[in-house]
């Protein structure tokens, strides 16, 4: 039998949900008015891929994508972060709240399956890439990470330990690997991940995944959608020396605008990580504002090189019943939410 605040807490967030929704406290309406929110994903994905998919917290599905995005359209104006953002900053201030749709890291399956949900729906979105990985159509660290250590986890677990560390199951091994491995140098990071690989036996990538083309970016863009920034090689940037900073905030931008034909004005900080130092370079290399994955809505007279953004996940929305939940959604949504728990 399941200990008894493992149920009953799932039951008072449903219960505080609703009130809040339907006295509308937490209604976009009300709890968004004059703020900027702007929402991230990073993967949606086929259900049976989905099941592929190691890191299940950046992951949506097709139809989870589906329901998040009518939901959006009904009750906020949705767009891209630069449209937004520039709505925002003149006073723009419409009954339905200005929302921006953000997706990090260049995804393949964002232009396969994100795209013809937004475009059946009318809605323009920001994409961030890392144009390195475009270029080498090559998965994130973090990705090539997580493939090969569920993989290594599977067909030879103490080898596994050894490399990665950590107790639990094999996802909380995972997460705590991943969140190590953030912590290390460029080059150690990128070690890890090779010592990882070299252990599993063929490809640990699926057929399936990979990074968009420059040609596919380029029909987002002629669609009306943005691209912008997420760096070069998705180095966490406070880690960097000086010289490859300049590479990785002001060479993205270079290179992004001679691919694409238009300006770059938006950057995406990888792992959401800057510090003063990084965020004088976006700054100084002319983005007119950046994103973290800190978490809320933006209040007027936000730093816009420091916005923060709500990262939405489907587990989190959905109610003690496993159905997705407006009232769990408009509350995480809302300024009154601290932040997610882990």
């Amino acid at each position: 039998m399941p200990p008894l605040r493992s149920t009953i807490q799932p039951l008072v967030r449903d219960l505080a949900g609703a009130f809040l929704l339907a006295s509308g406290v937490t209604h976009p309406s009300r709890a968004a008015r004059g703020r900027l929110t702007v929402v991230t994903f990073h993967r949606v994905l086929p259900a049976e891929r989905l099941r592929e998919y190691p890191l299940s917290e950046i992951a949506v599905s097709v139809d989870e994508f589906s329901w998040f995005v009518e939901f959006f359209a009904r009750h906020y104006t949705c767009g891209t972060l630069a449209a937004m953002h520039r709505r925002w900053l003149q006073g723009d201030r419409p009954d339905r709240p200005l929302l921006a749709i953000t997706f990090d890291d260049g995804q393949l399956d964002d232009y396969e399956h994100a795209r013809p949900v937004l475009d059946r729906a009318g809605l323009k979105a920001s994409l961030f890439v890392p144009v390195e990985s475009v270029d080498c159509d090559e998965l994130l660290w973090h990705d090539r990470l997580g493939y090969a250590a569920a993989r290594l986890l599977a067909v030879a677990r103490p080898r596994a330990l050894a490399l990665l560390g950590g107790e639990g199951d094999d996802h909380e091994i995972l997460k705590a690997a991943m969140e190590r491995a953030k912590r290390l140098s460029p080059a150690d990071r990128l070690d890890l991940v090779a010592r990882v690989e070299a252990c599993v036996p063929g490809s640990a990538r699926p057929g399936w995944d990979g990074l968009m083309s420059w040609e596919q970016l380029r029909t987002l863009v002629r669609s009306g959608h943005e691209v912008g920034s997420h760096s070069v090689t998705h180095s966490i940037l406070p880690l960097v020396d000086d010289a490859q900073l300049e590479r990785e905030v002001a060479g993205s931008k270079t290179r992004l605008e001679a691919e694409l034909k238009v300006p770059c004005e938006s950057f995406c900080y990888p792992n959401g990580d800057c510090d003063g130092r990084v965020v004088e370079a976006v700054r100084r290399a002319g983005y007119l504002r950046a994103v973290t994955t800190a978490w809320g809505p933006n209040a007027p007279g936000a730093d816009p090189f420091q916005l923060t953004r709500c990262d939405i996940e489907a587990q989190r929305a959905r109610s003690r019943t496993g159905t997705l939940s407006e009232p769990r959604l408009a509350l995480r949504l809302s300024h009154f939410f601290p932040g997610p728990s882990r």
